[in-house]
C-alpha cells in the first residue's frame, strides 16, 4: 500500500536472529524437545505471527540453531588450520580457539543436541555432514603438509589420520558439553601428546 514503510532487510534479519538468540536460551535451558514453539514466542517477547513469518516451525528454528552452532565450531576450527607450524602444537591450541568463542559453551551444548537431531532430521543430517567434511579436509591438508614439512611421519595415511583428529575435535566438545569446568588447556595437551606420539617421525 501506498505510503507504508518499507522493511530493511536489515530489519528483518536482525529480528530473525532476535528470534534465534531466544530459542538458543531456550534450548541451552531445556533442550530442543521440552521447548515449545510457545516458549520461543514467550522468551523473544514477540507475536506468534511475528515468530512464524520467519519461521513455519519448530524444526525449522531447530535446525536454524543447529547450523549455526555448529558452523560457529567448525569456522573456528578451519581458521585455526590456516596457520602453519607443527600439527601436535595445532591440535593442542584447537580446545582453547573453540572455547574463546562468544557463547561457546552454549554453543557446545547446542552443538551435541544437533548431533543427536540429526539422527531423526536427514535435512539437518545433510547440512551436517556437509560442513564435517569440510573440517576433515582441512584437517587431511594439515597432515599432508605436516608430511611436507617433515613433522608427520610419511607411513601416516592423512585420510585416517583426519577421521581421527577430527574425533579428537568432536571429543573436547562433547565432554566439555557435559562437563564445562574441563579445562581447554587440560584436554589441549593432552591431544597434542597424542598426535606427536602417533603421528611424529
Amino acid at each position: 500500500m501506498a505510503g507504508m514503510p518499507r522493511v530493511s532487510a536489515e530489519y528483518l534479519a536482525a529480528r530473525r536472529r532476535h528470534i534465534l538468540a531466544a530459542a538458543a536460551r531456550r534450548f541451552v535451558r531445556d533442550g530442543f524437545h521440552q521447548t515449545s514453539i510457545q516458549d520461543v514466542i514467550d522468551e523473544a517477547g514477540l507475536s506468534p505471527g511475528a515468530v512464524y513469518r520467519y519461521f513455519r516451525s519448530k524444526d525449522e528454528i531447530i535446525l536454524a540453531i543447529s547450523l549455526e552452532a555448529v558452523g560457529a565450531v567448525q569456522e573456528v576450527v578451519r581458521e585455526a588450520l590456516e596457520t602453519h607450524r607443527p600439527l601436535a602444537e595445532l591440535v593442542a591450541d584447537l580446545p582453547r580457539a573453540i572455547a574463546g568463542l562468544d557463547h561457546a559453551d552454549d554453543r557446545m551444548r547446542l552443538a551435541v543436541q544437533a548431533w543427536g537431531e540429526a539422527l531423526r532430521n536427514p535435512d539437518l543430517a545433510r547440512a551436517m555432514r556437509e560442513g564435517v567434511e569440510g573440517v576433515r579436509a582441512a584437517l587431511r591438508e594439515r597432515v599432508v603438509m605436516g608430511q611436507r614439512d617433515g613433522d608427520v611421519a610419511g607411513r601416516v595415511d592423512p585420510d585416517a589420520a583426519a577421521q581421527a583428529l577430527l574425533a579428537l575435535v568432536q571429543g573436547f566438545i562433547l565432554q566439555r558439553a557435559w562437563n564445562p569446568e574441563l579445562p581447554a588447556r587440560f584436554y589441549g595437551s593432552g591431544a597434542g601428546d597424542v598426535v606427536a606420539g602417533l603421528l611424529s617421525v
